[in-house]
């Protein structure tokens, strides 16, 4: 006797499965990265609740310059609020690391928050590099940095 539900089943695993031997390579990116770093224990703050979804942003055309690295937008806690920091095509200084923003919860249920920063080789914490070119709100989009006025 044939079974159309076993027969099916075993289709439905062999075409669920393909597409994921294609997903590594579609989809890597080509935008340059500055290279990664951890945050120091000491940068994490107690938080009341973690940051909302990113939100959208278009990349806007490659600066000429060859230093040119690309950092995507983030949060940031401004005391009681989130407030969105637009990511933007950056010219970090030489040496310079990126570590992105994270969140833990510690033992006793606190929620502690470290916001995207620059650091130095020797683990200080280094300003803002220059702006090149700023991301962009997408067409036909609102987006919460825009609704709430901060």
């Amino acid at each position: 006797m044939f079974n159309n539900t076993r027969c099916f089943g075993k289709l439905f695993v062999r075409l669920a499965t393909c597409p994921l031997a294609i997903v590594p390579f579609a989809c890597g990116t080509s935008l340059p990265a500055p290279e990664l770093t951890e945050h120091p224990r000491d940068s994490f703050v107690n938080v009341p609740y973690p940051p909302p979804a990113a939100l959208s942003e278009t990349v806007p055309e490659r600066p000429a310059s060859q230093y040119a690295l690309w950092v995507d937008g983030d949060w940031t806690f401004r005391g009681h609020s989130y407030a969105w920091q637009r990511g933007g095509w950056l010219r970090p200084l030489p040496g310079a690391r990126y570590a992105l923003s994270r969140i833990f919860y510690l033992q006793d249920g606190r929620l502690m928050f470290a916001p995207s920063a620059w650091y130095g080789l020797g683990g200080q914490k280094l300003s803002q590099p220059e702006m090149l070119r700023p991301a962009a709100t997408p067409a036909n989009a609102f987006t919460s940095e825009f609704q709430t006025g901060r």
